[in-house]
């Protein structure tokens, strides 16, 4: 009988324990300060997460605009190669027709003999008196002033130097001109030293 009791009374006292606890368990859990906490605990790590993809965001735009900006340098220097190509092929058309224009200009020189006079000066003699009318048959007749020469008047064709001087003057280098004229780059330059000695001289 005192045994039951006993065992009775330590159900009792445990089953107390087990509510206690239980309880007090409960009350932590769903407690203010817990929930607040558990709700802290969420907002850092969401926020540690949005950092975290705002860091990887920034440095792939960081990466994209190194990218576009190395493309847009590229651009320029294409551009820029490509503006002084055209700006060197119009120079080249120009010095071209320049060329044209000059040896579409040779400059005449009359290859007549020499013991051919283009004017015969008429003698002076003095005045006489008038002679009497005579018919028109024998009135002598008039030689003209004038004498055409049947030789033909050709242009003459410019000389190696002068095409060599006048392709170094319209900006052509050496070697563009060797390659026009088919002649070697050292002609060309020797022509050219030889045209400007000879200048000198005649400037002197």
């Amino acid at each position: 009988m005192n045994i039951s009791i006993i065992f009775s009374i330590a159900s009792l006292i445990l089953w107390a324990f087990t509510f206690l606890y239980v309880r007090s368990l409960i009350i932590k859990r769903t407690s203010k300060e817990r929930i607040l906490a558990e709700f802290r605990d969420e907002v850092d790590r969401l926020i540690a997460d949005i950092d975290a993809a705002t860091d990887r965001d920034i440095a792939l735009l960081e990466d994209r605009i190194k990218t576009l900006k190395a493309l847009l340098e590229d651009t320029d220097k294409r551009i820029l190669a490509y503006k002084k190509e055209i700006n060197r092929r119009a120079m080249e058309e120009e010095a071209y027709a320049e060329l044209g224009r000059r040896q579409a200009r040779p400059v005449i020189k009359s290859e007549l003999p020499q013991d051919v006079p283009l004017f015969k000066q008429e003698k002076v003699q003095p005045k006489a008196e008038p002679l009497p009318e005579t018919k028109e048959a024998d009135k002598p007749i008039a030689k003209p002033r004038f004498v055409r020469s049947e030789a033909e008047l050709k242009p003459k064709a410019p000389s190696f130097s002068e095409q060599v001087l006048e392709l170094y003057e319209a900006g052509f280098s050496p070697e563009l001109i060797a390659s026009k004229l088919k002649v070697t780059v050292a002609e060309v330059d020797l022509a050219i030293n030889v045209s400007g000695k000879n200048r000198n001289n005649y400037g002197a």
